[in-house]
Formats: structure tokens, sequence, C-alpha cells
């Protein structure tokens, strides 16, 4: 046995609604909701189409999907038209999964719904990729929070260059890469080039995509923005999102000649950054999460849990991530009224939030746990 490998199998306990996106977005003419039980079901589409084409509608059924017109009919209400029963929706099914808050409202016009990732089974699942991310974010607060001292000329460099007009993706993108590199690029394998990934000490920490998960797991989740004064803004974005309760599965494997870390530094981190987020955000809105080896996972959970501005900078954060929306939001900058974040001290301005089951939840809270194996 090679001792130096360690082994850990990791669960998350979804608090509340997690949402990993696959990028992919299903229209309104791509799902049918069913207001009689309040499910969606997602189609097969070649199959509704040759379903469609032995009844004589398969000419209709093309045209339809081919208008572009925004006040067309969903599919939903089009296959109500046309006097579809819940047999045919069956026999087309995919999957299916509870509308959770939406369709809630008869007046609300039909949203289309940004799609969880899935595997090649149609399986939703978390990929490793984005479990790691989680980890290196904590762990970078951490190493900060124990030697401040040492990031302080990168903090000054962020907070200059926080000024500088950039798109998202380049927006500080070379200061925190910098700020990686000083915390993981410990390895020295190639000393002519400090900045070349194979220095990486994480490049010994693997974390597998979590098993697959059913998707009787998933439901719709409208996002929902909170203020400090308790008033919800519900948007028109729809999710499929991980129910609360649902267990994510996954192995982690360090190679401790090469990553410092073992899965209870690993923990800690995650702690000491939710604690941070705590101090700087949630506790604002009276909302701190108190309960240990809390994580944010996945996407729609906000900007403090992605980045590590307030572990470096503290309060003086509030105006760098203001700088960071003024200059690669554009006009968005005004109309999501990021121009009180200054003034309330608080930047964002608002939770991001969503409901389940009428009870109001944070987005992409989880509580992880381990053990050695």
């Amino acid at each position: 046995m090679r001792d130096y490998l360690k082994h850990y199998r990791v669960k998350i306990c979804v608090l509340s609604p997690v949402y990993i996106g696959s990028g992919e977005k299903i229209g309104k003419k791509e799902h049918i909701y069913m207001p009689w039980n309040h499910h969606v079901i997602i189609p097969n589409v070649e199959k509704m189409y040759m379903d469609l084409q032995k009844k004589g509608l398969g000419k209709e059924f093309a045209d339809y999907m081919m208008d572009g017109r925004p006040k067309e009919p969903s599919l939903s209400q089009w296959l109500g038209q046309h006097k579809m029963q819940r047999e045919d929706y069956e026999r087309w099914k995919l999957y299916e999964m509870d509308a959770g808050e939406a369709f809630v409202s008869q007046t609300a016009r039909p949203k289309e719904i940004e799609a969880f990732v899935k595997d090649a089974y149609g399986m939703p699942y978390v990929p490793g990729s984005t479990l790691k991310g989680m980890f290196r974010t904590a762990l970078i607060a951490d190493e900060i929070q124990k030697c401040p001292e040492k990031y302080e000329r990168t903090g000054r460099e962020i907070q200059s260059a926080s000024a500088e007009r950039a798109s998202r993706k380049q927006c500080l993108a070379r200061e925190t890469k910098r700020l990686e590199q000083q915390i993981f690029y410990t390895l020295n394998r190639d000393e002519k080039k400090p900045a070349n990934a194979v220095n990486d000490n994480l490049s010994g920490l693997h974390v597998g995509d979590s098993q697959p998960i059913s998707v009787d797991q998933l439901t719709l989740s409208q996002k929902i923005d909170v203020t400090l004064d308790g008033t919800e803004k519900p948007l028109n974005v729809l999710r499929e999102t991980l129910i609360p309760g649902t267990e994510i599965c996954f192995d982690v494997s360090i190679d401790t000649t090469i990553c410092p870390y073992q899965m209870e530094d690993i923990i800690e981190a995650l702690n000491i950054f939710q604690n941070i987020c705590n101090r700087y955000f949630y506790a604002r809105f009276h909302w701190e999460a108190k309960e240990k080896n809390t994580v944010w996972l996945g996407g729609g959970c906000g900007f403090l849990s992605k980045t590590v501005l307030y572990p470096l900078l503290g309060s003086n954060a509030v105006k760098v991530v203001d700088n960071v929306f003024k200059n690669t939001l554009g006009k968005n900058y005004i109309v999501h009224k990021h121009t009180k974040d200054l003034q309330l001290k608080l930047a964002p301005h608002a939770c991001k939030c969503t409901k389940y089951q009428g009870k109001l939840y944070h987005m992409g809270m989880g509580r992880i746990e381990f053990e050695e194996i």
C-alpha cells in the first residue's frame, strides 16, 4: 500500500437548492408544464414529433417550432390547443420534475430554464472541477488569514487594478492568478518558469466527479434577490436545481508528496472562509450560516462565495467590489442599483435566494463531511 496516498469518501448534504449549470437553456418550446400536478416534463422532441406526425400535425408542429415570435404560445399551451393528453406526455418523457415555485402566477409569461449539468445517460452530477474550485477558494482564504502581511502587496495591486475597465473574464484575472501562484506554486519543478502549472501543489489533490444523482432530486428554482430591508425581488430566471436533502457523494485522493493539505485542512479552510462570508456579508442580513462545515456550491449563490477579495482586503473590499461591478457591468451597473453599494458599505447589496416549498433559502448551501478509506 502506498502510504503517501490518502483516499477519502466525501459527502455534501444539500441544505438549499443547488445549481450547477451546463450552459444549456431549455426554451419555452422544449418543456411541458402540467398544471394538474405542478410538474414539468422535458420531452424527447424526436419522439414527440413522430407521434404528432402520425396524428397529422407534423407540419403544423414544425411551423410552430420554427416561429420565433416572442408571443408564440408555450409548448404546453400549443399541445393543449391540439388536445394532447397526459398519456401522450408520458410517452415522450425524458425526465420529469416538480415545478417548485415556478408557474404559480397565472399571469406570468413562460420562461426558459437554465439546465443542470448531466452525464451521458442524462443523470445530474457535480463535476470534480466545480468541487475542487470550491476547495481552492477556501484554501486561498485560509492561507491569507494565516499570514496576511505576506499578501499585502498583492492586495494593493488588486485595489489599484480594480479601477481599470475590463471585461468580466479579464477583470483582476492577472492579479488573482498571481495570488494563486504565490500560495500554491511551491513545487519548484520548473525553477526557470515559476508560473508554470507544473509547480502547483494542488496538482496532488484529485477530486472526482460526483456519483450520478437521480432526476427525482431536481426541481425548478426562481432567482430571488433579497435586500437589506427584506424586500424580495423575483427575477425572470428559472434553474434546474437539486432539492434540499440531496446527497452529493464523491471521492478525493491526495498525494501527500505533492499536496501539503489533507481533508482535515480543507474542512478547516472551508469553515474559515464561511466565517469571513458571515462577517462581511451574511451578518448584515442577520442570516449567518452558523452550522459548522457549511459550504457554498454552484451557480447563483453570490459573488462572495466565488472570490477571495474579502479575505484579502477585509472591509476595504467593498470599494474594490464596487469597482469591479462598475467596470464590468456597463449600463447594468445602474440597472442593478450597484450605485447603492458604497453608501450601504455592502457589495453586492443583495442576497441571492430562491424558494422551495414556500420557504425562502439562500442558493447553493450544503454541509460537508468525509471519511478516510
